[in-house]
């Protein structure tokens, strides 16, 4: 029979021809289709069909493209509130007339359609109106099949051959429609990814943040040249890797960018001194002051901190520091320690503090040079490592004055007898002595470096975070979650708050200098009012692990960290825990210097 099918598409046109013309049958296919929305779509449509046609040796009839007929005759039986398959009736029905009217005209002996092939359209419909349509004609004959079952063939076929698909039925409604469902699986697709992405991170245990630390890559002096160590630049999304020097960080930041950095200078917070009762060896181990306990003076102020021997140091005893000798050693052994950015997992309730067994302390009692003492006043409360509260006077007239003479700068333990100058331990960025350990981040930047930058249009301002020893410790559970942080204080004034929002008003990022930058603008975000807040000396205890939303921060520069510690957590959540230990891996390959006297990294 000479067959006359309607077709709306090339790739819904593949099967059905191929099973009529086994079936013997001569087909013409008929392109009428007077719904599809905006000719360019139309036009697509037909030249697809008409390639593949050719191909095929299949003649095709196009009928006459009349929307305003079509959107007429469909709204005069159509209104929003009916449901969509009176809609889709009404347009097979308008189409199939058309097809009837041909196929008599031209001696057609049968009329079929493709539209069945779609399991979105309405089949059942699709042959009523077909039916309903051939119905004034008696000579034609319907022949109907649900092409649904080749589907799946057709559309394999199409997607083999190249063609053009369209994603909607043809009318503006099924454009608006087909527009909203694919929003709603994209949702759902995103909601699923999510929830897989959550389930992943909960896994996360903290082997998962290990690597083999070469003891012989530890960096244990400064690099020479502050802006010339190695810099491991990464696309945080992405992970790729670009091996550079770090003053090429010029090149990666734009006029209008900001860099925040942590403006603390580190204490000389390591005292060795000795008991006032026996003489014998004592240590503490400065964190932070405590202001709320009492006001400080010119000559005493409380500090938390931890002392050692911890178990025979009770409340009330006192532990004398006196001038240091000429013999003892400008940076003691911080040797058996745990207390900064050390890479050992071994857990201990008892006080982390630099072993004293070595250390050749003046004898005050021979030597008079009283400069400072220490009295244990209480544990702290809700202590996680042993800390105490310890009261500091001095008969001198500045009791910053006696730190200075009688304290050291608090060296992390794989830094092995360090003999060099202690500010190189400072970065160009510190003002107050607060911290308990340096900002390490920023020890890579040169007031040179900084001109030429602010020289390009990238601006500096600063957070002040006083850094505890916490910072750096190993996560000594395996569970993460279980991890609490130690509370430390921070300030973000409201000159840094007002760079911030210019720099993002104009399209420019926020590159924090360090995780301590990090923690003080993340830890400023107020949530509820979904804003940047200036805070003046606020606590914190904010634990950035992966899957947290970064709020303000867009790019990172950050040393490389210690196996099993929060600082791996925190730039494992900066982009993700694969793209960290991939860099980790490379940079120890490329032989770069780790921690903090080592090299840097650049996240974005």
């Amino acid at each position: 029979m000479k067959v006359l099918l309607h077709a709306c598409c090339g790739p819904c046109s593949i099967e059905p021809a191929r099973i009529l013309r086994e079936e013997g049958h001569d087909i013409t296919i008929a392109y009428l289709n007077s719904n599809i929305d905006d000719a360019p779509e139309y036009q697509k449509r037909l030249e697809t069909l008409l390639a593949w046609a050719a191909q095929e040796g299949v003649p095709v009839i196009e009928g006459t493209y009349d929307p305003e007929s079509w959107n007429e005759r469909i709204e005069s039986c159509w209104s929003e509130g009916d449901a969509r398959n009176i809609r889709c009736s009404t347009c097979y029905r308008y189409r199939f007339d058309e097809l009837a009217a041909l196929a008599t005209e031209q001696g057609f002996d049968a009329i079929g359609t493709t539209l069945s092939v779609s399991p979105y359209q309405f089949t059942k419909s699709i042959e009523e109106m077909l039916r309903a349509a051939a119905k004034p004609y008696p000579q034609l004959e319907v022949l109907f099949t649900d092409y649904r079952p080749f589907y799946q063939d057709a559309t394999q076929k199409s997607r083999d051959l190249n063609m053009y698909r369209q994603n909607y039925c043809g009318c503006h409604w099924s454009k608006a429609e087909a527009a909203e469902e694919r929003q709603q699986r994209k949702i759902e697709r995103q909601a699923k990814k999510e929830a897989e992405k959550l389930k992943k991170l909960q896994s996360l245990t903290t082997s998962d943040f290990d690597y083999d630390l070469p003891q012989e890559l530890i960096a244990q002096t400064p690099h020479p040249d502050r802006d010339g160590c190695k810099m491991l630049v990464m696309k945080r999304d992405t992970g790729s890797l670009q091996d550079r020097i770090f003053r090429d960080i010029y090149d990666y930041l734009k006029p209008g960018d900001l860099l925040v950095a942590n403006e603390t200078r580190v204490i000389p917070a390591r005292l060795l001194g000795h008991k006032h009762e026996t003489g014998g060896a004592a240590e503490v181990l400065l964190l932070r002051e405590r202001f709320d306990i009492e006001p400080k003076t010119g000559t005493s102020a409380v500090w938390e901190a931890l002392v050692k021997p911890g178990r025979r140091l009770k409340p009330g005893a006192v532990i004398d520091f006196a001038a240091p000798s000429n013999s003892e050693s400008a940076n003691p052994s911080t040797e058996d320690t745990n207390d900064a950015d050390v890479p050992s997992t071994e857990s201990t309730n008892a006080p982390d503090v630099p072993s004293t067994e070595s250390t050749n302390a003046p004898d005050i009692a021979s030597t008079g040079a009283l400069i400072m003492q220490a009295e244990v006043l209480d544990w702290v409360e809700d202590a996680q490592k042993g800390e105490r509260l310890v009261r500091l006077t001095t008969p001198l007239d500045s009791l910053d004055d006696a730190l200075h003479q009688v304290g050291h700068t608090p060296l992390p333990p794989y830094i092995k007898n360090y003999q060099g100058d202690e500010e190189l331990y400072q970065t160009v960025f510190s003002r107050e002595e607060k911290s308990a350990a340096a900002p390490t981040a920023g020890l890579h930047f040169t007031p040179e470096l900084i001109e030429r930058l602010k020289d390009k249009g990238v601006g500096f301002e600063t957070v002040h975070l006083e850094v505890g020893l916490d910072t750096f410790r190993v996560v000594d559970v395996e569970d993460p979650h279980e991890h609490h942080m130690h509370t430390e204080y921070y300030s973000v004034p409201q000159k840094t708050v007002d760079a911030i929002l210019e720099t993002k008003r104009n399209g420019g990022r926020v590159i924090a200098v360090g995780t301590t930058s990090v923690r003080s603008l993340e830890s400023a975000w107020d949530h509820d009012r979904d804003q940047l807040i200036a805070r003046d000396r606020q606590t914190t205890n904010l634990f950035i692990f992966p899957g947290y939303q970064f709020k303000v921060v867009d790019a990172l520069i950050t040393n490389f960290h210690v196996p099993r510690s929060t600082l791996m957590m925190l730039v494992s959540a900066f982009s993700s825990r694969d793209n960290i230990m991939r860099a980790y891996r490379h940079a120890i390959k490329r032989k770069y210097r780790l921690l903090s006297f080592g090299d840097a990294m650049f996240l974005y």
